[in-house]
């Protein structure tokens, strides 16, 4: 695309987040040309887990299932996402992620029991356990039922020595409840330095001779019953390759553990969305701006980039998956909260001094939390009387009013339900238009 010029779309994605990639590859699977438009370095801060519910409402623990707190959650807010979608659609939209992340070696998994969608209990480099619905084939060794607790296994934690963030004694203190031994060792890998960034040892494990000294000196820890979990850092564009060659040479089931942000399997997911897009046919236009939208009646022009020349987008439909406060997708002023490119309305509390309680770590939360873009069954942003602002114009993601999502542990289930319907009701509705 070159600039000053006029490009022509079906649908235009704004946001390359979790919600703005999933649309986008799901519109050009679809047969629709699409764009997506926005910054996917936001994924890698990700930590490459997929929650669906974790906790809800406060005080009942980490859910084994997820179903335990939805009907009570779809009772509570009926503008959240999954009241407009349900429990089927839900799903649906996590295993559309699975099928298209197989397709660049990223495989996921998740638990089911006797037709029961479960929660897995995921080891973190806190030494926590967080629940989450969907997680890569290369953590789940060492996830633990929710409902025991416990596992026969020991576990050897295996810290990289000059790896920032990451100390192997803290995880095997944090997690001895959960395994009859803890075991934490460190490695030294040749080329690592000392402060070393999880990127520089992720590359550098992608190296025979660096994988040589891992198994090395994992070999001698090696048992029955006896598993290994290590630093996410196991490569990042052939991962699973590296993660899978590992864990046969050194005789014991392997794990990642994730870690904070900006993290490896985050700069994977942005990385793999990226060739899954780009095999889709979808165009991609990164870090470039989206401004002055307006409406002719049959469907929207959009500036993308800056003065002088701007390229000129003209779409169909647009789905908006801006993110909130951080990418922009809501504004706060001083006194309300504003959603800056449609200038959407935005629940919110009536007033600044509500946004925030009292105490820090409340357990009922900020409602600041839950402010957003309320939208219609089809996901259309509604005006303040309730009706869609435009009949092809859709949100998708964290920009979505009702959901907390690190107090409910609800991540990426939003995103990904509401990226899936929107582009569903989109194609829709060009379906109706010919009929």
């Amino acid at each position: 695309m070159k600039t000053g010029e006029t490009v022509h779309c079906d649908l235009l994605v704004i946001g390359a987040g979790l919600a703005g990639m999933t649309a986008g590859i799901r519109a050009a699977d679809m047969g629709l040309d699409t764009i997506v438009a926005g910054n996917t370095s936001h994924l890698t801060f990700a930590s490459g887990l997929m929650d669906y519910l974790g906790v809800y409402p406060r005080g009942l623990g980490l859910f084994t299932s997820p179903r335990q707190g939805l009907d009570q959650m779809i009772s509570d807010l009926p503008g959240h996402a999954y009241a407009l979608t349900g429990h089927g659609a839900i799903v649906a939209s996590f295993d559309f992620v699975r099928k298209i992340l197989a397709r660049v070696n990223m495989p996921y998994v998740r638990a089911q029991r006797e037709n029961q969608v479960r929660n897995l209990g995921v080891i973190t480099a806190m030494g926590t356990l967080k629940p989450s619905f969907m997680v890569p084939e290369t953590m789940r060794a060492g996830c633990i039922d929710l409902e025991s607790g416990k596992t026969d296994n020991s576990m050897v934690v295996a810290g990289i020595k000059g790896l920032s963030g990451f100390s192997a004694s803290q995880v095997a203190q944090g997690t001895a409840s959960y395994f009859s031994q803890t075991i934490p060792i460190e490695v030294d890998l040749p080329g690592i330095p000392l402060k070393a960034p999880p990127q520089v040892v992720a590359e550098k494990m992608q190296q025979e001779r660096v994988q040589k000294a891992f198994v090395r000196q994992i070999l001698p820890h090696a048992r029955d019953n006896r598993i290994c979990g290590m630093p996410a850092v196991c490569g990042i564009d052939q991962s699973h390759s590296v993660w899978a060659g590992l864990g046969q040479r050194i005789q014991m089931p392997l794990f990642e553990i994730p870690g904070s942000p900006p993290s490896i399997p985050g700069l994977r997911l942005k990385r793999g969305f990226e060739r899954i897009l780009e095999q889709a046919g979808a165009r991609l236009m990164s870090n470039i701006r989206i401004k002055e939208p307006v409406f002719d009646g049959k469907g929207f022009t959009l500036l993308a980039g800056m003065e002088p020349d701007p390229i000129r987008i003209r779409a169909k439909g647009v789905i908006l998956a801006t993110g909130r406060f951080w990418g922009k997708g809501l504004h706060v002023r001083r006194e309300r909260i504003v959603e800056p490119l449609f200038h959407l309305d935005v629940a919110q509390p009536t007033g600044r001094h509500l946004w925030h309680e009292d105490v820090f770590l409340s357990p009922k939360g900020h409602p600041i939390n839950m402010a957003g873009v309320e939208t219609d069954t089809l996901f259309r942003p509604l005006d303040e009387r309730g009706r869609p602002v435009y009949s092809r114009l859709y949100a998708a993601g964290s920009l979505l009013a009702h959901n907390d999502w690190p107090r409910f542990k609800s991540g990426a289930g939003p995103s990904i339900v509401s990226a899936c319907r929107a582009v569903d009701a989109f194609y829709d509705s060009l379906g109706a238009a010919d009929d």
